[in-house]
C-alpha cells in the first residue's frame, strides 16, 4: 500500500441547524482525509478520472473537439460479510454522529474521522486530493453526508402517513452514500431494502458499517435493548444504466437524495424509476434548487420529467432560506 498525498485535518465538526427546519446536521470544516490507496481493486484513476476528449475533423477538414462516452463502473451485488466488520463493533464515540429525524427514531453513522485509517481506491484519494466532492464516472460524493439526505429523513419520520407508507414496503435506497435513508426505512419496518451506490468503497466501508450499527445486534446486552429489524437487504455498487438492466427487482419506494446535481444524468434516472418501480408506487426526491456551477436542479428535473411523460410531480417540501432545497414526489400517470 502507499499514503495519499499529505492531507491534513482539522478540527472538523460543529453542530448546526438547517435553517427553519430545526434540524441538526454536520459542517465539514475543510477536512481532508488521510487515506490509503487500494489501487488493484477499482480501474486506475491516472487514465480514467476525467472525462477525455479528442481531436475529429470537421466536415470542413478542420479539428473540433469531441467528447468521448465516459466509461462507467458497471453494477455489481456486493456480499455483506458481517465478520469482515468485527473491529467495527466496538466503536469509539467520537467517530460517529447521530441522526435522530423524530424522537422515535435514532440513527448512527460514522463520521469521516472513522475514515482516517481507511484504504481506498485511487479515484477516491484522488478527488479528495483535489478538494473535489466528485469526479464524474469515477467518484460521485459518497463519503459525505449531504443536506438533503437530512431533509428527506426528517420529512419521512415526522408524519405517521409517511411512516405507514414505510412499512411492510420494499425500498431502494438509491445513491445511498451512508445509508442513512435506508436505514431509517429498516427501522420504520420495511420489508425489503436494497442499497445502491457508485463506489464499491463507499459501501463496504460506510452504509454496509452503519447498516451493521442500527439494524444488527452483536451482543447479548443489545438483544435485550432492541430487537433488529428483519428485512431483506442487499448491496448494489455501479452505475445506474447497468442496475437498470442487470436486475429485476421493483421497489414500492425509491428514496434518492442530491442525484440530480447532472442533467446526464437524467434520462437514465427517469429510465431506472420507470423499471424499477412498482405500478402504484412512490419516488421521493431531495434535492438543491439550483446547483450551482454543476447546472442542475429541481426545476430542470421537473422540465426532464414533463418531456418525458411518465411521471407526474409535486414538491412536498421546501427550504426558502440558506441554500434553497426541496422534496419532490414522483407517481406514475
Amino acid at each position: 500500500m502507499r499514503n495519499a498525498s499529505a492531507i491534513r485535518c482539522t478540527p472538523p465538526y460543529r453542530r448546526l441547524e438547517i435553517p427553519n427546519s430545526g434540524l441538526p446536521w454536520t459542517e465539514h470544516k475543510m477536512f481532508k482525509f488521510t487515506f490509503q490507496v487500494e489501487p488493484d481493486e477499482e480501474i486506475a484513476s491516472a487514465a480514467l478520472k476525467d472525462e477525455e476528449t479528442k481531436q475529429a475533423p470537421d466536415a470542413n477538414g478542420t479539428s473540433t473537439v469531441e467528447k468521448e462516452t465516459p466509461e462507467v463502473y458497471p453494477c455489481e451485488e456486493l456480499t455483506f460479510d458481517p465478520s469482515s466488520l468485527s473491529n467495527k463493533t466496538a466503536i469509539n464515540p467520537d467517530v460517529t454522529s447521530t441522526f435522530q429525524p423524530a424522537p422515535d427514531c435514532s440513527i448512527e453513522y460514522l463520521n469521516q474521522l472513522a475514515l482516517l485509517d481507511e484504504t481506498f481506491t485511487d479515484d477516491i484519494v484522488t478527488a479528495e486530493s483535489d478538494h473535489s466532492d466528485l469526479v464524474p464516472n469515477r467518484y460521485e460524493g459518497g463519503l459525505k453526508v449531504w443536506e438533503c439526505t437530512y431533509d428527506l429523513g426528517q420529512f419521512l419520520a415526522t408524519s405517521d402517513e409517511r411512516k405507514a407508507e414505510l412499512h411492510g414496503k420494499k425500498v431502494l435506497d438509491l445513491g445511498c452514500g451512508a445509508g442513512i435513508l435506508g436505514i431509517e426505512a429498516l427501522l420504520f419496518g420495511s420489508s425489503c431494502v436494497h442499497f445502491q451506490d457508485y463506489n464499491k468503497d463507499v459501501l463496504t466501508k460506510l452504509t454496509m458499517v452503519n447498516y451493521d450499527l442500527n439494524c444488527r445486534t452483536t451482543n447479548e446486552t443489545e438483544a435485550e435493548a432492541k430487537e433488529p429489524p428483519t428485512a431483506q437487504v442487499k448491496f448494489f455498487s455501479g452505475d445506474w444504466g447497468s442496475f437498470t438492466d442487470q436486475y429485476q427487482h421493483k421497489y414500492d419506494l425509491i428514496l434518492t437524495s442530491e442525484t440530480i446535481y447532472s442533467t446526464d444524468n437524467y434520462t437514465k434516472l427517469l429510465e431506472l424509476f420507470d423499471r424499477k418501480l412498482e405500478p402504484e408506487g412512490v419516488v421521493y426526491l431531495a434535492a438543491k434548487t439550483y446547483y450551482f456551477g454543476v447546472g442542475g436542479g429541481v426545476r430542470l428535473f421537473e422540465q426532464a420529467i414533463d418531456t418525458d411523460g411518465r411521471f407526474q410531480h409535486k414538491v412536498v417540501w421546501k427550504c426558502e432560506t440558506g441554500v434553497k432545497r426541496e422534496i419532490v414526489r414522483m407517481t406514475r400517470k
